[in-house]
């Protein structure tokens, strides 16, 4: 494929004309992530707590590959430089993104997520009738709702007796469990996703649903949206404060799944 084509002069940002890069090399800046999705976390929680015939029954369900994936760390610095270099397309094809790496044009498409992360690909259906109402939650979460956040689920979940639960109850809970706080990959202060877990309870359904495109989804919106005028507030913060030398922002989704891409 040809080189993307570099414009001549800055225009405001991002860059929207398909085939170009976002921005221009002089508007790169230093930059700090923090990612949402905490995968280590959740992988040693989920090993640390369930019995080893739990263990046993989570490895052989749909994220169980990921267990050996635990002490893979994920590089804000690669993450960083690889956003900087991504490159505009067609808003109307959600099924790849772009990026300029030296000479070359990289693609990552939801093909190649649903392959390097082992999730299923294919349309979304929703359950038509749930055979439970929040029975996880209230056997297990105190039937909380409003006020359980996600930090407030890590919590919740640490302090679960796993060796006095029924075995399909802990796969459900850890299913749930990496599926709100890895492949949604949101901030600690948002509430976690009871319907999912109402979803869970009915676990050949869950382990239909298509987690490759679910999980894209999420992602491909968080890296397509990533540094939007990041560049113009990080030379702005600087004219205002010439000590400020990094742009914090944040990645949603599963971005430990990208950087294995690389």
């Amino acid at each position: 494929m040809a080189k993307t084509k570099l414009a001549k002069r800055n225009p405001p940002e991002p860059r929207k004309e398909p085939g170009v890069m976002k921005l221009y090399f002089d508007d790169h800046f230093p930059g700090r992530i923090s990612e949402t999705s905490k995968f280590k976390k959740v992988i040693a929680a989920i090993q640390c707590k369930l019995t080893r015939k739990q263990l046993s029954l989570f490895r052989s369900d749909v994220f169980g590959h990921f267990l050996d994936l635990g002490s893979y760390n994920f590089s804000g610095v690669i993450f960083h430089n690889l956003l900087l270099r991504q490159v505009a397309h067609k808003k109307t094809n959600k099924n790849q993104l772009w990026f300029q790496i030296g000479e070359h044009l990289v693609r990552l498409s939801i093909g190649e997520w649903c392959l390097i992360t082992g999730l299923s690909n294919g349309p979304n259906i929703e359950p038509k009738n749930l055979k439970t109402q929040h029975r996880l939650l209230n056997k297990y979460f105190g039937g909380r709702f409003k006020d359980l956040t996600l930090k407030q689920l890590d919590a919740r979940f640490s302090a679960l007796k796993f060796r006095a639960m029924d075995d399909t109850d802990a796969l459900k809970i850890a299913l749930y469990y990496f599926a709100d706080r890895v492949l949604k990959g949101r901030k600690d202060h948002s509430q976690a996703d009871f319907q999912l877990m109402n979803h869970v309870d009915d676990i050949d359904h869950f382990r239909s649903r298509p987690w490759g495109r679910l999980s894209w989804e999420i992602i491909y919106d968080s890296l397509d949206n990533a540094l939007n005028q990041k560049a113009n507030k990080f030379k702005m913060e600087r004219l205002k404060d010439p000590s400020h030398n990094i742009e914090k922002y944040n990645i949603y989704g599963f971005s430990h799944g990208v950087q294995v891409s690389w």
